[in-house]
Parts: structure tokens; C-alpha cells; sequence
């Protein structure tokens, strides 16, 4: 019984709103080096990096909430 139940869970963890969180403190720190070091190509990359993640964690947000 235990190989039936090992088959059918995911091979991966999935995505989480803990491992979107580390994504976006990731970026952070990217963008504060950036910042730093005066490269704006770097930061208006970083922060577009950002904008996607931020509407990924809204979407999970407001899919679980309000999913019928």
C-alpha cells in the first residue's frame, strides 16, 4: 500500500507563498546591489523579476480565497 501512495504524490513540493517570499527577499538584496553599484539596466530588470513574482503570490492569494 505504501508504493501506491508513494505514486500518487507529486515528484516536486510545488509552489508555496514561503518559497515565493524567499524569491522576493532574494530579489531584494539583488536590487539593493544593483542599486548600489549604479546599474539601472540591472535594477529595472530586477524589479520587472519583481512585478511577476508579486502577481504570482496574488494570484495564490486570491485563488485559494476565493476559489468555488
Amino acid at each position: 500500500m505504501s508504493d501506491e501512495y508513494s505514486k500518487a504524490l507529486p515528484a516536486g513540493r510545488g509552489v508555496t507563498l514561503n518559497s515565493l517570499r524567499d524569491q522576493m527577499y532574494s530579489l531584494s538584496m539583488r536590487l539593493l546591489l544593483a542599486m548600489k553599484n549604479h546599474d539601472e539596466q540591472a535594477q529595472k530588470d530586477i524589479q520587472k523579476e519583481m512585478a511577476a513574482l508579486q502577481d504570482e503570490i496574488d494570484r495564490l492569494c486570491l485563488g485559494g480565497r476565493y476559489r468555488f
